[in-house]
């Protein structure tokens, strides 16, 4: 987690990963792995038989996501949507392939375009998962709304209302 801002910036919660009796959360914000403290909500989790999640730490195995969620041998749960950073980082578990996925993340999604909506000029990419604001962005009164993923913001501010944190550049045109 330490070598990859950007995808812990993107998945942006702790997750849960429940294996057999013990659960264990990957608490990207802090970019720790830990113990879940009592009573503690999470945003996502997995939870994966033991003797599969043994299998994959014996074989080394760098992405998880093709050999045990396309595998369907797990159960999932979610509040909101898909999150693409999530998915990206069990993909890339070793050094080499989580610096390229970050450094793509960093690079792919030019933040320093804009474009207007209404009578505001905001900033192109969503600060979430970076869809084109002027396909899937909708403003009504001083709330833009990302119809990608149904993230907002508050107009006046920048303030995400979804989440913490994903402020969105934008001013009154």
């Amino acid at each position: 987690m330490w070598q990859s801002d950007e995808i812990c910036d993107g998945v942006g919660y702790p997750v849960e990963l429940v294996i057999g009796s013990e659960s264990i959360v990957l608490d990207f914000p802090k970019r720790a792995v830990r113990e879940p403290i009592n009573g503690e909500k999470f945003r996502y989790g997995f939870a994966i038989a033991p003797e599969l999640v043994r299998t994959v730490l014996r074989d080394n195995e760098p992405d998880w996501v093709n050999t045990i969620f396309l595998s369907t041998r797990f159960r999932a749960w979610r509040v909101g949507g898909y999150n693409e950073y999530l998915y990206t980082f069990f993909k890339c578990l070793t050094g080499e392939r989580i610096t390229y996925a970050n450094g793509w993340f960093a690079e792919a999604h030019d933040d320093t375009a804009s474009i207007a909506l209404d009578r505001w000029e905001v900033q192109r990419r969503c600060p979430h998962l970076k869809a084109d604001l002027s396909k899937f962005g909708v403003v009504e009164g001083n709330t833009l709304t990302c119809n990608m993923h149904g993230w907002q913001w508050d107009l006046d501010t920048g303030r995400c209302l979804t989440a913490r944190g994903h402020e969105l550049r934008c001013s009154p045109l």
